[in-house]
């Protein structure tokens, strides 16, 4: 194979190694050692120019080995969800995000630009999640509240789990409560993974006072894959970002009603643009989650996250819920300006102005009514007249009525 750089002649002068015998240069009773000793040293150094020609030679043999991009996206991603090494401090930190309505239109998946207005979105709720150290693994806590039936009642769920360092599931608890016409609802699932590698499943679900018990085991000791439930599905999402991961990451989780579903999350290498009210996030992940249906893998949740492992967006297909980072920034009040002809009433002196200036004019009037009793008769008649007849423009009544006066 021929690589021709177009350059000069490689030319390395002194050449690159000499022997020497080093026992020579370790004598003191030789009087040129320290002498011999330096030129040694001398000769194990490159030119800058002969550094510069070596690097490029390098670079261009190696430069046919890498992928190209075609075969990057056909690797199969072949990675053993269990041969993770754990780095705490890049998933664990609290997450606090919002839960939205869509107004009058559906999530879609598979779509280049997501872009959500004010217009779209109706708040309703808000969603909480915090990772935190422990001893031996990791402890996920999560809450949500959100108002339904136009804010008249409240649903949401709480969660606590405990996960070892490779996140396998230690313990975990999940309760949902929600209110359907008359009748409060709670459904309560919780799991404990055993040293012998089997679960113990404890599910519960409550009506008004009736409450409904199930218990059962669930063997995973040949299971090949993770197995967690939604606090570690979300602690497994941060790892893989933060991990820069690309392909698929199967794993086993149990729902609410005790059902073991096998599921999948797809990780993008493409990177989104994702626009939520004023902020655009441009280099977002895209994550699929994916559960298995009859034998079949189906698209069901889509979430997009930061490369720190954060959450911008998160939706689930067929509904008309969401979560997402950022809400709507406050609306400022409108501040009242009062009108134009009563902006002076703001100064204290035109203020005490007005009111000396009123009170003289009232003096002044007062003492001209005195003197001209006619004007005061006049005055009483136009009021009569007013109040008798109720024109809808008392200015045109007025100027008609003083003109009919002034001809008689």
């Amino acid at each position: 194979m021929d690589y021709s750089l177009n350059e000069k002649p490689l030319k390395l002068n002194p050449p690159l190694f000499v022997p020497c015998d080093l026992d020579e240069f370790r004598d003191p009773n030789k009087e040129h050692s320290d002498a011999a000793s330096e030129a040694c040293d001398a000769l194990d150094k490159l030119s800058a120019q002969d550094e510069i020609s070596v690097s490029s030679i390098i670079s261009a043999l190696l430069r046919p080995i890498e992928p190209l991009d075609d075969q990057y996206k056909q690797c199969d991603w072949g990675i053993d969800p269990k041969s993770f090494l754990p780095v705490k401090q890049a998933v664990i930190f609290k997450e606090q995000l919002f839960i939205s309505k869509l107004r009058n239109t559906k999530c879609k998946l598979s779509e280049n630009i997501k872009i959500f207005f004010e217009r779209e979105l109706q708040q309703i709720g808000k969603f909480c999640m915090n990772v935190e150290e422990a001893f031996d693994g990791y402890v996920v806590y999560s809450s949500s509240k959100m108002k339904k039936d136009k804010g008249i009642t409240e649903c949401g769920h709480q969660l606590k789990g405990k996960y070892d360092d490779h996140f396998q599931l230690i313990c975990e608890k999940r309760s949902e409560f929600d209110r359907i016409d008359h009748g409060h609802l709670e459904k309560t699932l919780e799991v404990r993974n055993h040293a012998d590698l089997h679960l113990t499943a404890i599910r519960e679900t409550k009506i008004n006072e009736e409450i409904q018990k199930f218990k059962a085991t669930i063997d995973i000791k040949d299971r090949d894959h993770t197995f967690v439930l939604d606090g570690g599905i979300q602690l497994l999402m941060r790892h893989l970002i933060c991990h820069n991961f690309v392909g698929n990451f199967e794993y086993y989780t149990m729902n609410l009603y005790g059902r073991v579903l096998r599921c999948n999350l797809l990780v993008h290498k493409d990177r989104k643009l994702v626009r939520i009210f004023y902020r655009t996030y441009k280099n977002t992940v895209h994550i699929i989650t994916q559960q298995c249906f009859n034998d079949e893998l189906q698209d069901v949740a889509e979430t997009f996250m930061t490369p720190e492992g954060r959450i911008v967006l998160h939706f689930w297909r067929g509904y008309n819920y969401l979560l997402h980072a950022v809400c709507a920034p406050p609306k400022k009040k409108e501040t009242i300006v009062p009108k134009l002809e009563l902006m002076w009433r703001q100064n204290v002196s035109l203020t005490r102005k007005f009111h000396d200036l009123k009170s003289l004019n009232y003096e002044n009037t007062t003492n001209f009514l005195k003197s001209n009793s006619e004007l005061a008769d006049f005055m009483q008649d136009y009021v009569i007249n007013v109040l008798r007849y109720k024109p809808t423009n008392v200015l045109e009544f007025s100027i008609m009525f003083f003109q009919n006066m002034s001809a008689t």
